[in-house]
């Protein structure tokens, strides 16, 4: 797995979860509509192989793929 495994705009949306932010505050930050924010999220857990957002970030973490905060 490299660092360009998941897209950019995946990275980014991924970075932004790990902030805290919801889907709506991604989209709007953005400017894209939340259902692309949420096809991106589902993108992001099925290439980590992950269950939800929380294990997403910890892997990309590990991974080096998003900034620990």
């Amino acid at each position: 797995m490299g660092t360009d495994f998941l897209s950019p705009r995946e990275c980014e949306v991924l970075g932004m979860i790990a902030q805290g932010l919801a889907s709506k505050q991604i989209a709007d930050r953005l400017q894209i509509s939340t259902n692309t924010v949420n096809n991106h999220r589902q993108n992001i857990l099925r290439k980590l192989h992950c269950q939800n957002s929380t294990e997403a970030v910890g892997v990309a973490r590990k991974l080096g793929l998003i900034a620990w905060a």
